[in-house]
């Protein structure tokens, strides 16, 4: 691509570069995104603190190209996990919440931001704070945002964005 994007996923790469892989997906095709998903999924419930019925809770970076499939990766999630309502791109309200019972699921997308100082004049880190899951895409846009204990989920595609593979990697500390 070599555009903007490609410079703030840089930027923010090297920012987390302390990160270690914890687990990858390997490359599959966006009709075999669901089984990719479930195996992300039980493995944040082992990771991360979770409520008693196993839902886990805390911050990951969504990180991927634009068209990458991040959007797609969580209305998949909310739909494998069987959260009210149908995911949608939060990208011109910064934030949508799903729910599962008394748990909350929080989409950020930082993509409109003009820089980090307006994420934290609009407060978004109160969302960090709950007992929620918080998906956070274009991290790079407010990367002092984020807690340090965040996970990183890279979403990278080998190939061309409407056919090609994708794969996921999840990074922690």
């Amino acid at each position: 691509m070599g555009g903007t994007g490609d410079k703030l996923i840089k930027r923010h790469s090297d920012s987390m570069s302390h990160l270690q892989v914890v687990w990858k997906s390997g490359p599959f095709l966006l009709n075999q995104l669901d089984a990719a998903v479930r195996s992300l999924w039980s493995e944040l419930q082992v990771r991360m603190k979770t409520d008693d019925t196993g839902n886990p809770s805390g911050v990951v970076a969504l990180q991927g190209v634009m068209g990458a499939g991040k959007t797609t990766f969580v209305r998949a999630l909310g739909k494998s996990i069987g959260l009210d309502g149908d995911a949608v791109s939060p990208t011109f309200g910064l934030v949508q919440c799903y729910r599962k019972g008394d748990w909350q699921l929080f989409h950020l997308d930082l993509y409109r931001l003009n820089d980090e100082s307006e994420a934290w004049d609009l407060g978004l880190t109160e969302y960090f704070d709950s007992d929620a899951l918080c998906l956070v895409e274009w991290p790079e846009q407010a990367p002092g945002l984020l807690p340090n204990h965040s996970f990183l989920l890279q979403v990278i595609v080998h190939g061309p964005h409407d056919s090609g593979a994708r794969e996921l990697i999840l990074s922690h500390s």
